[in-house]
């Protein structure tokens, strides 16, 4: 979560630095939310799957690693949108 967090902080720093359009800030904005909604989403299964079954089982071990593997395909997607919006700005100022 503090990558995360982190990362958000970048993007937004970015953001005000290269003056984005109001849809490149959308999209950025929209980036944010879903990773941390999908961050938490995570943690509450987590959470879930440990209180319902305690002891190791590899039902409760695949539904973490899929929740996981969300969160995963949602941060690279929040990077490749990141380096399509930001990417320009960069290229320019070289």
């Amino acid at each position: 979560m503090y990558i995360h967090l982190l990362a958000a902080l970048l993007s937004i720093s970015l953001g005000f630095g290269f003056k984005i359009s109001k849809f490149e800030w959308i999209a950025v904005v929209l980036c944010i939310v879903l990773v941390f909604v999908t961050e938490m989403l995570n943690s509450a299964l987590e959470v879930l799957v440990d209180m319902v079954s305690p002891e190791w089982s590899e039902k409760a071990k695949y539904i973490k690693d899929v929740s996981a593997a969300a969160v995963l395909f949602m941060a690279i997607g929040t990077a490749i949108t990141g380096g399509i919006i930001f990417l320009p700005y960069i290229i320019n100022i070289f």
